[in-house]
């Protein structure tokens, strides 16, 4: 089911972007939470990141994001420091089984949603990282705004 008016909003976030091989995607998670150790910073999660391409030739465009506890922090070279991160108007969908194997399920069901509804994305596909060891989910989540209407030209 999508869920609709969520948002993403968090204080102290730390970014970074990453162009890597999809099957380097936990390798490049553990590297970017082992350069916000490097940094002193303490996680307060979850961790959450972007997809910025369609990832046609495997190599996949990201950015990865963390909430910390420090309201001011020197980051290393790549990364970036959020004071706050907020989207608005974004709809959800949850998937928790097979998560590699229903997140495209699950981007079908929101652009699907998306076409039917009327809107247009505005925002990159964000994934956001929840759960413990018994049960690990995600939130996917997109931003949507309504779709402009044509207003025909009179002459």
């Amino acid at each position: 089911m999508v869920l609709l008016g969520d948002s993403i909003r968090y204080t102290n976030v730390i970014s970074k972007k990453y162009r890597y091989h999809y099957n380097e995607m936990n390798a490049i998670m553990e590297s970017f939470v082992t350069d916000i150790i490097k940094i002193n910073a303490t996680v307060n999660g979850p961790l959450f990141y972007s997809i910025n391409n369609v990832p046609m030739d495997e190599m996949v465009e990201a950015e990865f994001f963390m909430p910390v506890i420090e309201n001011q922090v020197d980051v290393i070279e790549d990364m970036h420091f959020h004071s706050y991160f907020n989207i608005e108007d974004m709809i959800t969908y949850c998937v928790y089984n097979e998560v590699e194997t229903t997140t495209e399920i699950a981007y079908g069901y929101l652009l699907e949603y998306i076409k039917q509804n009327h809107l247009r994305q505005v925002t990159p596909i964000f994934h956001i990282l929840s759960g413990d060891h018994s049960l690990q989910y995600v939130f996917i989540k997109i931003g949507i705004v309504p779709e402009e209407k044509k207003e025909p030209v009179w002459r």
